[in-house]
């Protein structure tokens, strides 16, 4: 098994003993499929946690208490939001997680790694204060990828930022969005229309 952090010994070791390529590329690989996972367990607990609050809010308006029902119809609005960032980050994982299998598989590395490293980055960017422990593990996957495309030529700029062979990325990026649109209205129940001359029964 594999593990998500280096010791200092092993930093030591890896730096008089470099690990194999292909055995890296297993290790980037296995770290970022656990933070697919990670995300996935985090997206099934804002569900449960939006249809809590998608049935609180049907109920207070069956009592007509609208007051109660706007809040939970707020949170729903805002867990909504984020589980959309989620899964649209969930679909982009999983087609990086494809890429670096396919890299370890095939080779041809130098052309495809600048793709997941752009994906990684954006995904980091959208997750970055909203889920922050499953930023700092693609930010670690990362890491172990620009160590690896630096040493075997991946175009970058001066600056040392990669510099993509494509927009394809951003294709990826943009129907992972389309596609999380789209699960979203499969999933998830219109949230209930707030009267506004409504009263609240005290």
């Amino acid at each position: 098994m594999f593990r998500d952090n280096l010791s200092f010994a092993d930093k030591i070791r890896e730096a008089i003993k470099p690990t194999p390529v292909k055995r890296r590329i297993q290790i980037a690989a296995y770290k970022l499929r656990n933070q697919t996972n990670r995300l996935e367990k985090s997206i099934s607990q804002m569900e449960s946690r939006d249809r809590n609050l998608h049935n609180k809010c049907v109920k207070a308006l069956e009592t007509r208490d609208t007051q109660t029902a706007t809040l939970f119809a707020n949170e729903c609005v805002q867990i909504r939001k984020l589980i959309k960032t989620s899964l649209s980050s969930q679909i982009c994982l999983e087609q990086a997680l494809l890429r670096l299998e396919t890299i370890e598989q095939f080779g041809d590395m130098v052309h495809s790694m600048g793709g997941i490293k752009g994906i990684l980055t954006t995904v980091r960017g959208e997750l970055e204060g909203k889920l922050p422990e499953i930023s700092t593990g693609i930010n670690d996957v990362e890491d172990s990828l620009e160590n690896l495309t630096m040493e075997f030529g991946e175009a970058v700029d001066s600056e040392g930022t990669y510099v993509l062979p494509s927009d394809e990325s951003a294709k990826i990026l943009k129907e992972a969005d389309l596609m999380a649109e789209q699960k979203m209205r499969e999933k998830f129940p219109e949230i209930p229309q707030i009267p506004v001359d409504a009263h609240r029964v005290r």
